[in-house]
């Protein structure tokens, strides 16, 4: 069995055991953690916390920065996606009889905008911001990444690997957006 072959197995039984944990009562929240476009008043708090406890200028020049590498981090993951040609889940003809499928899409999988865009955004803050708000704060800011993250795997959508490299991809891009930001505002 190749690499690939053994990870997608592995991809296959670890996203079968996680999705079938949901259940009906759940899929509500997991669809709304989901959706991206629910979660407009969320990204307002995340500006206004950027200026409560920052200069303007350094405010200004965080929020463009990380605006910025949203959409260069969107364009990327989709050229990643047209060249890995990676079906998701919902869409292989073995699997989608198997899974809860809350939601499916035509595009491919691999990898996770939502987990690396969530990642993306609160990295950038914290690696930024960490010493000017309490340790519970980043927590909670953290944990909306990660059930953004998962919720992938819920509703059926995306791989566990597809999610993972979407947090690792995703932590380092907020990590050099911060590091970018730091300079420029020196």
């Amino acid at each position: 069995m190749s690499f690939f072959s053994a990870v997608q197995s592995a991809d296959e039984k670890i996203l079968l055991y996680l999705n079938h944990l949901g259940s009906t009562r759940w899929d509500g929240f997991w669809l709304y953690m989901s959706n991206q476009h629910a979660w407009w008043w969320f990204y307002l708090l995340l500006i206004l916390l950027i200026f409560y406890k920052n200069k303007p200028k350094n405010a200004l020049i965080l929020t463009v920065a990380v605006l910025i590498a949203l959409s260069l981090n969107d364009q990327m993951i989709n050229g990643i996606k047209a060249l890995t040609h990676r079906l998701r889940p919902c869409n292989v003809p073995h699997l989608k009889t198997q899974l809860r499928v809350l939601k499916c899409s035509p595009q491919f999988s691999f990898f996770s905008a939502h987990a690396a865009n969530s990642f993306l955004v609160i990295s950038a803050l914290f690696f930024r911001l960490r010493s000017r708000y309490p340790a519970i704060v980043w927590l909670l800011l953290f944990l909306w990444a990660f059930l953004t993250a998962y919720s992938r795997l819920y509703i059926g959508i995306h791989y566990p690997s597809d999610v993972l490299t979407g947090i690792g991809e995703g932590i380092l891009s907020g990590y050099l957006v911060a590091r970018l930001t730091g300079r420029l505002n020196r």
